[in-house]
């Protein structure tokens, strides 16, 4: 098929500066290239027509985004539908800046899927212009990737197994094994559910809308001036300019860790930049370790290529997935040769351990009948100052840059810092709750309340009925949880040392036993 114009040189603020001049020498040229396009009626059941003759008929609105519009239309020589997208330079409701920056997005995807072949990614059919007498419309042409998004299927209530979440991660990661591979890489820099497709059988999965793709000689010449992604599936390196491959990661990590929980990354508390999911339950330990690694805050803590989460993803061990951000105990990591792989432990479900000599807890435990446990305020300990002191100094530096911004009139660029101001807030939250939160566990032979309060504020309120609970565990990093029968957690909020906390798991443990029998 003819591909009648190749959005390359020259830019494409010149060449709309110069367009209207162009017209106005050869108007009738013009009229004759805007065949079956007026300026105000493409829409469903009309037809655009390329320079080169062929004839793309409308036949539905696939979706709109905040500059172009894309159809399912149809290809009148072969009768194939394809997936069309348009753009107008005077598109309703944006500025002459923001038009330029929209056809900067769509050249950039044009050249970008042109370079690309890969089953995975819909292929790329033709691109051109269309002239009106007072307007240019850009358009380029795919081939349709047939079956839903994931966002709609999620909101019409799927909920992927496991197993179907494994196969989905496996083939993005396959994708972007290959976009990374290229010379120079492209970079999606907006993998979201919305952009992932998958077919009607639930076998094949593509990666769509490549407007934020970033091919590195493309981006150089921009010195980076455009900031393409979707809030919480947007590695935060993003957000200074600094998109990578490795950034797609992120991506990928976060659409998947929506299919497992049905909520969006934004959705969960974080800490030090990272994406806090315990509560979510993934019996599939490598699962859970390659999602965890995915998305680590810092792209030097993520797999060095696609082609290394592949690998962790099929592997019989389950590498240690926290980079430079973790901050375990000497005793948590098993030490390895440097030629083996460290791994972390499992969480434990302690039985019989024995009591510490000293105890910050006040635990009573009637035989058969209940166990209560009072848990006092962690206090500043080294953990909470270091929060405090990194806390104060995030805010500080989140608000110069705000003020800055706000000071020269950017007000929308403000609000990329949105999430630092998040960050801020849970930090600070962080160290409230360990100096004023106190834990109360009440479980009897009928019902159980786990609740964290103080200072007139509740952090945690559980309560339920005994039978539910399956029983409690203690992470490698001495968090402990009780684990109800429907796979779902409830975390008991405590600065404790590993031994207490395996000796009040393991008292937990005793009564749930006793209350079996």
């Amino acid at each position: 098929m003819a591909r009648a114009s190749s959005f390359t040189a020259p830019s494409a603020r010149a060449r709309a500066l110069e367009a209207p001049r162009s017209r106005r020498r050869r108007r009738p040229r013009a009229r004759a290239r805007a065949r079956g396009f007026a300026d105000d009626d493409v829409d469903v059941g009309t037809s655009l027509t390329s320079p080169s003759g062929e004839k793309f008929q409308l036949l539905e609105r696939l979706g709109a985004g905040s500059s172009a519009v894309t159809y399912r239309a149809r290809c009148e020589s072969n009768g194939a539908d394809v997936a069309l997208k348009t753009l107008t330079l005077r598109g309703r409701g944006r500025s002459t800046n923001g038009g330029f920056k929209a056809v900067e997005l769509f050249e950039r995807e044009c050249a970008t899927l042109r370079a690309l072949d890969f089953e995975r990614v819909p292929e790329y059919v033709d691109s051109f212009t269309l002239d009106s007498e007072f307007d240019r419309r850009y358009v380029l042409v795919q081939r349709l990737a047939v079956g839903r998004n994931l966002e709609d299927k999620v909101g019409e209530g799927w909920r992927p197994t496991e197993r179907e979440a494994r196969e989905i991660l496996r083939q993005l990661l396959e994708t972007l094994e290959y976009t990374s591979s290229l010379r120079p890489p492209v970079v999606h820099r907006d993998v979201k559910p919305a952009n992932v497709v998958i077919d009607d059988d639930g076998e094949r999965v593509f990666l769509v809308d490549f407007g934020g793709a970033a091919a590195a000689a493309i981006d150089s010449d921009s010195f980076g001036s455009t900031v393409v992604g979707t809030f919480g599936y947007m590695a935060p390196e993003t957000l200074m300019g600094g998109s990578s491959p490795k950034s797609d990661q992120y991506g990928v990590g976060a659409t998947v860790l929506f299919l497992l929980s049905g909520r969006p990354p934004s959705g969960f508390k974080t800490e030090r930049l990272k994406v806090n999911f315990d509560e979510v339950y993934i019996e599939d330990r490598r699962l859970r370790s390659v999602l965890e690694r995915l998305l680590e805050p810092s792209p030097e803590d993520r797999f060095r290529t696609p082609r290394e989460a592949l690998d962790a993803l099929n592997s019989a061990a389950t590498p240690m997935v926290s980079g430079r951000n973790f901050r375990g105990r000497s005793d948590d990591v098993v030490e390895r040769t440097p030629t083996v792989p460290i791994y972390a432990p499992e969480p434990l479900a302690p039985r019989g351990s024995p009591k510490p000599k000293t105890m910050v807890t006040e635990l009573v435990r009637d035989a058969g009948n209940s166990v209560s446990i009072a848990i006092p305020p962690s206090g500043a300990n080294g953990d909470v100052l270091y929060k405090a002191f990194f806390g104060i100094t995030w805010t500080a530096i989140t608000g110069l840059w705000t003020a800055g911004v706000l000071a020269s009139g950017a007000w929308l660029m403000a609000l990329f810092s949105l999430p630092f101001w998040k960050v801020g807030a849970d930090l600070s939250g962080e160290v409230v709750r360990s100096f004023v939160a106190k834990g109360d566990v009440f479980i009897d032979r009928e019902n159980y309340r786990v609740a964290c309060e103080g200072g007139g504020m509740k952090f945690i309120d559980k309560v339920g009925e005994t039978a539910d609970l399956e029983g409690c565990f203690v992470r490698p990093d001495g968090l402990i949880y009780i684990k109800r029968e429907d796979d779902t957690m409830v975390p008991i909020l405590a600065s404790l040392s590993r031994r207490e906390a395996e000796y009040i798991a393991s008292e937990i443990n005793a009564h749930l036993d006793d209350c079996k029998r």
